[in-house]
């Protein structure tokens, strides 16, 4: 079968949006009813998951990494544009799972592909998706508008994902594996947090202090954490362990600043919403990322997160 017969079989049922006019046109069309933005990632194997990761795993690390995306920046996710380049050693069965696994999380995550591009490749296995989201507010919140006084705010749990990886590189099958394949996303209603409270924000792809180092850099100021008070998903009882787990990337949830003098207000939203959120720093002065733990300075380490 031909990359059109594979599009037909298995990609165009779960095409939904009357935009992508069932995969018959060379564009689709996309709904706007506010400001709308763009994201994209690209994940590759052996890079960005293991080649014995299970291909459903895989069809949902796409959209999700794009999706934490969109909803960082205080907008909820739209319409996607999905680029296969997919090795002859996959089956079409693995193909038909890959996307059986897609379609149930466009549907779960309230997202709709509208088109893209499919080619067999050599290797590796080489997926992108650009995704657009709608904002709730006038536009996007962005990773420069942090100001001195602020608070640092995180949603979730930190650290998940890297213990997942050591499991899933050692054939472990446990929940923290489970978490790296398949990322835990902080759900649709940070969207509406970041839009209402947040200064600045991003999400934590690369490791909590490396994304918390891009926010000091674009927003001119410095960022003063405090270990103890982050949400590891392991107890940090150390200094080390807590920056073990502070870089190890691949957490996906939002990292974010709001004025001081809201905080109260964004912690009950966030409690109204079932968002689990900490206060885990202060906004300084200075343009750089400072750590204490337990009262004490803690040296940057020289690794700070993942890294391409």
């Amino acid at each position: 079968m031909s990359e059109f017969d594979w599009i037909d079989r298995y990609l165009r049922p779960i095409v939904r949006a009357p935009g992508a006019s069932g995969l018959t046109n060379d564009v689709a069309v996309l709904r706007s009813d506010g400001p709308v933005i763009a994201t994209m990632d690209t994940i590759v194997e052996g890079v960005h998951f293991l080649s014995t990761d299970p291909i459903e795993t895989v069809a949902k690390k796409l959209l999700r990494v794009n999706v934490s995306d969109i909803l960082c920046k205080g907008a909820v996710p739209r319409d996607a544009l999905l680029s296969c380049a997919w090795p002859a050693e996959f089956s079409e069965s693995d193909f038909a799972e890959f996307c059986r696994a897609l379609g149930e999380d466009l549907k779960q995550l309230k997202t709709s592909l509208v088109g893209g591009d499919m080619v067999r490749t050599p290797g590796p296995l080489t997926l992108t998706m650009t995704l657009t989201g709608r904002c709730l507010a006038d536009g996007p919140v962005s990773r420069s508008g942090a100001q001195r006084g602020d608070i640092v705010c995180v949603t979730g749990e930190i650290g998940h994902a890297g213990f997942g990886l050591e499991d899933a590189r050692a054939g472990r099958q446990t929940a923290a594996a489970g978490r790296y394949h398949v990322p835990v996303l902080p759900g649709r209603e940070i969207a509406a947090l970041v839009a209402q409270f947040a200064t600045a924000s991003i999400d934590i792809s690369d490791g909590l202090l490396s994304d918390t180092a891009h926010i000091s850099r674009t927003s001119g100021t410095g960022i003063a954490l405090r270990l103890e008070d982050v949400p590891f998903a392991q107890a940090a009882h150390t200094a080390e362990h807590a920056l073990q787990q502070a870089t190890s990337g691949d957490d996906y949830q939002t990292l974010f600043t709001v004025p001081s003098e809201r905080k109260e207000a964004c912690l009950e939203a966030a409690q109204r919403s079932g968002l689990q959120l900490s206060v885990i720093g202060t906004v300084t002065n200075g343009s750089s990322v400072s750590l204490s733990f337990k009262g004490k300075p803690v040296p940057l380490p020289s690794r700070s997160g993942y890294t391409h």
